[in-house]
């Protein structure tokens, strides 16, 4: 039984491969009509040779080449920038100082206000001083004896010694003066060190602050008995300047060398980064500070290297124990080549993008990236200045494939000063 196709507009998409076969099947429609109808009437017979080679013609026309891909582009482009790092940082005070007692007493009376800033020298608390105004009193008195005994001895020594010429006097009675002599004086000694110790002791009754900074909790009352087995009665840290403690990962290090590595480090070029610190609020503390300490060996459990920095912190803004991000900026301004950060793709080979070469072919370039600015990523190999680069349409193209390359609508510049860790 002989079955009849319809034409259809997919048979416009027949390769050439096809054209001869659809062409040929015309044919065989056109004789096979010629055969059966043979008989109809001659009126009908334009008809059916009209159709069939409609249908030939139709089978026999080219189909449309495939519409060219179009993917959006944009160039390789050199830009200045201000590298910039961020890390988790930890803020600590230079100075952070427990309070205690070094003699026992009754408390006799806490001074300050808990949480306040004290100046160096300032009044934190008083004890019972009773005990040691009656030992100085005591120290005070042997001192006074002890004087007295010396002079004497001192006048015995000159009279025998005036004595011993004329014979008055035997040796033996001589080296007894003078025996008498040296221990008064070291009686002497002895009284005025007493003297001291209970001086000593009769001001650590006043309990004053080291230095200047911010006072904390009161541990003890008025009334308590306190002694240097007692333990801390507050702390006391300093506020202004306040240091940020962050660790830099040893490959980050390394990265960050690898700049350096034909000039000789410069600690001090390196102390002029300039820091500056993001509260976990987002919002970004408006003192700069300075890079201070870098640590002489990276830690083996961790991996990283301890750096420091030292923020001014005039406001008392800032309190040790707070979590900060810290933000490096170098103080120079350096050139590099960015790309968007839309252009780059990654597999098993690493980063890549998707470049038109003056052929209008897509080709494939493995690139080394650095930190990110903004939208645009730093491209620190693989590409050069003018390369030009698929942002858009990836997905749809491949390498050796021929595109249509329409430019990046231009936009509002982006700012170049800033970039955030990657």
């Amino acid at each position: 039984m002989l079955r009849l196709t319809t034409w259809s507009p997919a048979a416009s998409n027949l390769s050439n491969l096809e054209r001869p076969r659809c062409i040929s099947t015309a044919a065989f429609f056109f004789a096979t009509f010629v055969g059966l109808f043979s008989g109809v009437k001659s009126m009908l017979r334009p008809l059916f040779a009209v159709l069939t080679l409609s249908l030939a013609v139709g089978c026999s026309e080219e189909a449309p080449p495939p519409p060219m891909i179009e993917v959006i582009t944009d160039k390789v482009v050199l830009e200045p920038y201000q590298p910039e790092q961020e890390f988790v940082g930890r803020l600590q005070a230079i100075d952070d100082v427990a309070i205690q007692a070094k003699v026992g007493g009754y408390v006799h009376s806490r001074d300050f206000r808990e949480g306040e800033i004290v100046e160096a020298g300032a009044i934190l608390y008083t004890l019972d001083a009773s005990e040691y105004d009656a030992a100085l009193a005591r120290a005070q008195a042997g001192l006074a004896a002890a004087v007295a005994n010396q002079a004497n001895a001192e006048r015995n020594y000159k009279r025998g010694m005036g004595l011993i010429p004329s014979g008055s006097i035997s040796q033996s009675e001589m080296d007894d003066l003078t025996a008498k002599k040296l221990d008064a004086d070291a009686q002497f000694e002895s009284a005025q060190a007493e003297v001291t110790s209970a001086e000593v002791n009769l001001g650590y009754t006043t309990i004053r602050a080291p230095i200047s900074g911010r006072i904390g909790r009161s541990i003890v009352s008025v009334g308590d008995l306190v002694g240097p087995s007692t333990g801390n009665l507050t702390t006391l840290v300093s506020i202004d300047p306040i240091e940020a403690l962050f660790r830099v990962s040893e490959s980050t290090y390394v990265a960050a060398m690898k700049q350096r590595f034909a000039e000789e480090l410069d600690v001090e070029k390196l102390r002029s980064v300039e820091v500056t610190l993001e509260l976990t609020n987002g919002l970004v503390y408006p003192e700069v500070g300075r890079i201070d300490y870098f640590a002489n060996r990276v830690d083996q459990t961790t991996g990283t290297l301890e750096a420091r920095a030292l923020i001014p912190n005039p406001g008392s803004l800032l309190v040790p124990g707070q979590y900060v991000r810290v933000i490096l900026h170098e103080t120079e301004l350096l050139e590099g080549l960015f790309i968007p950060q839309a252009a780059v793709q990654a597999d098993q080979q690493g980063a890549f993008v998707m470049m038109v070469n003056a052929e209008s072919e897509v080709v494939r370039r493995n690139v080394e990236l650095g930190f990110r600015l903004d939208t645009n990523v730093l491209v620190l190999e693989g590409l050069v200045e003018g390369d030009v680069i698929i942002v858009r349409g990836l997905q749809l193209v491949r390498p050796g494939m021929t595109v249509k390359a329409t430019p990046m609508p231009l936009a509002a510049d982006a700012p170049t000063t800033a970039p955030a860790a990657a």
